[in-house]
């Protein structure tokens, strides 16, 4: 998954929250490893109807297929767990405490990921996105 976010990415989803319609959700990222060894993700998020952010990622191998690090809009740490072409992301949200579990998938032309997550507060799903994720470089 770090070969895969390395460099530019491009990402097509759709958003879910609560009992509001769906609408767009775009993300442009930026990876690669900083000097002292962590991976690096600045990400770019263009949310239908919100402005514009900057949210970024820093991750660090914690042990095989495993990483943990922080999300500049999470609370606490981030956990990666790796499983062959799959990737299992899980945090909490800084705004509102949402819990997000996000599943990537690895399709087999090795440049697109397929994106799911679900959000739960209080134990029920309270927002969900779907889409794809595109390697650029």
């Amino acid at each position: 998954m770090v070969a895969f976010f390395t460099g530019r990415t491009h990402a097509d989803n759709t958003i879910k929250v609560g009992l509001g319609h769906s609408h767009k959700l775009i993300v442009d990222s930026l990876g690669g490893h900083n000097k002292e060894g962590e991976f690096i993700l600045i990400d770019q998020v263009r949310e239908e109807g919100k402005p514009d952010r900057k949210r970024t990622w820093a991750m660090k191998q914690v042990g095989p297929n495993h990483f943990s690090g922080s999300l500049s809009d999470a609370v606490g740490p981030v956990d990666v767990v790796v499983n062959g072409t799959n990737a299992t992301i899980r945090y909490t949200m800084r705004e509102g405490g949402v819990k997000i579990v996000q599943q990537l998938q690895l399709q087999p032309d090795g440049r697109t990921l397929t994106n799911h997550v679900d959000a739960r507060k209080f134990g029920l799903k309270f927002g969900n996105v779907d889409g794809t994720v595109r390697k650029l470089d």
